[in-house]
């Protein structure tokens, strides 16, 4: 099993990669009779189940708390094998966080008990303060939204190895409020976010890269951003 032990962007990639390598490598264990792809090696669930963790969903409060105030997206039991997922979050919200525990298992192994607040993408509803917290989001990341096949379907989609949020780029993305996205600041990942969107580019048609990977459109656009495929 691969743990990362270097904890740092380039570790975090490829511990996410070799996850992936190992649930594809077992494809006739865990899809029989299926016709995989490269995007079902980022199944969380699948993960988990590879790492012998058991996951159970359903409402997860915060012990002492007033109902819902505090409810947990998710947790982490090293010792019991158990990760519990909030039933309350989005789909892809629960995804995320699902990978996001699995990145603790991996590389976080004196993590025994875990706790996560829940999640709606990478830095909603506010980016992780914790080191641990943000290498397990990029984790996240990584796992959900491989550089590889992201690359591939951006150039496929786009036509393009990369986007600048040039006047006539916005214009073709946003139409007549192209203006809004060209004032947006860097940091706002309004453009990324666009991208993740959108479903047509210079005549061409294509399902959206947020609902290719499954994931939020806040996730996929910071993948953007970190695969270099969007640029100022």
């Amino acid at each position: 099993m691969t743990v990362a032990t270097a904890i740092d962007s380039e570790s975090i990639e490829k511990a996410a990669r070799d996850l992936q390598m190992q649930l594809w490598d077992r494809q006739c264990f865990f899809w029989p009779g299926q016709k995989v792809t490269p995007l079902d090696a980022c199944d969380p669930w699948v993960a988990a189940q590879h790492l012998g963790f058991e996951v159970q969903e359903g409402w997860l409060d915060s012990e002492g708390s007033s109902a819902g105030r505090y409810q947990l997206g998710g947790f982490l039991n090293r010792q019991a094998k158990l990760i519990g997922i909030s039933d309350q979050q989005k789909p892809r919200t629960q995804r995320f966080t699902l990978a996001h525990e699995v990145g603790h298992v991996l590389m976080h192994p004196g993590i025994h008990h875990h706790r996560e607040l829940p999640l709606s993408g990478i830095t909603e509803p506010h980016e992780a303060v914790e080191p641990k917290e943000r290498q397990a989001n990029h984790f996240a990341g990584c796992f959900l939204v491989p550089t590889k096949q992201l690359r591939l379907a951006f150039r496929a989609s786009f036509g393009v190895e990369q986007l600048t949020p040039t006047d006539e780029v916005a214009y073709e993305l946003l139409g007549a409020g192209f203006k809004s996205l060209m004032n947006s600041p860097y940091e706002s990942l309004h453009f990324e976010r666009v991208v993740a969107q959108a479903v047509r580019f210079r005549g061409r048609h294509f399902s959206a890269l947020s609902d290719l990977f499954q994931v939020s459109a806040t996730t996929l656009a910071i993948r953007l951003r970190q695969v270099r495929l969007t640029g100022r």
